[in-house]
């Protein structure tokens, strides 16, 4: 699991009594939001956080050649602001690691074969979780 210093802009309470929110943060000079819950984050803090993600359904054939352009960069969805489009390069494959540029996500464990380290790929994220380590 990597571990991340984060900024963390702004607290979006979705019920304050379970707590849960969407979590505004800036890392590596990007800024992101991430569903999160427990939440015990106060806005203006530097914290020490990890992620998780529920992936959307993407396609093996779509996974491995729709990043042509060979990108590491992770890109908000403009229908739900914890959505994210993914372009990354593999970079681990137990468990296999995806650099996405200003994160590498944890994306389980399913691939066998050594020679896809360096691949890039293409992924889904349905809801970023940021949770403090």
């Amino acid at each position: 699991m990597e571990r991340y210093k984060v900024s963390i802009k702004q607290i979006d309470w979705l019920d304050k009594e379970n707590p849960e929110a969407e979590v505004l943060f800036e890392i590596n000079g990007k800024q992101l939001w991430a569903f999160c819950h427990p939440c015990n984050f106060k806005e203006g803090e530097l914290a020490e956080v990890c992620f998780s993600f529920i992936e959307e359904e993407t396609s093996e054939p779509a996974f491995w050649d729709e990043n042509k352009e060979q990108k590491r960069d992770i890109m908000p969805s403009e229908k739900n602001r914890c959505n994210y489009y993914c372009y990354g390069q593999l970079k681990n494959i137990h468990p296999v690691l995806i650099d996405c540029g200003a994160v590498t996500l944890s994306f389980g464990d399913w691939i066998n074969d050594e020679r896809t380290i360096g691949s890039y790929v293409y992924f889904v994220i349905s809801r970023l979780d940021i949770s403090r380590l």
